[in-house]
């Protein structure tokens, strides 16, 4: 993200008499902060699933465990049941994100369209 930083903007900046932070904050962080928090909304996605994997491999207790558990028991209803609790737990997660992400951008451009349209 703070490769993307318009150039010319950041020229602008440094004509201006913008001291080194006041650069990152007015030009380099509104830059970078869409594609960081892109980045947060995709890691927490990987992370429950990382999680949910190491609880059913490892044996930890979770949601991954008792889906374990209920698969070797033969319990496959409750299986299937904790499959999609899972699964609504991640669009919970995600929706979250998202949500963050619109509040802490509703200045950006991508963000206005997307509301507007």
């Amino acid at each position: 993200g703070v490769q993307d930083v318009d150039p010319v903007a950041a020229e602008t900046a440094r004509t201006f008499g913008l001291g080194r932070w006041a650069r990152i904050r007015y030009v380099t962080w509104p830059t970078a902060l869409p594609y960081l928090l892109t980045g947060v909304r995709l890691a927490t996605a990987v992370a429950l699933i990382l999680a949910i994997t190491a609880e059913l491999v490892i044996g930890a207790p979770g949601l991954g465990n008792e889906i374990g558990v209920a698969q070797s028991g033969g319990a496959v209803a409750r299986m299937y049941a904790l499959v999609v609790v899972t699964g609504l737990l991640g669009v919970a997660v995600n929706v979250l994100a998202r949500r963050l992400e619109k509040w802490l951008l509703s200045w950006h451009p991508s963000l206005r369209r997307e509301v507007a349209a």
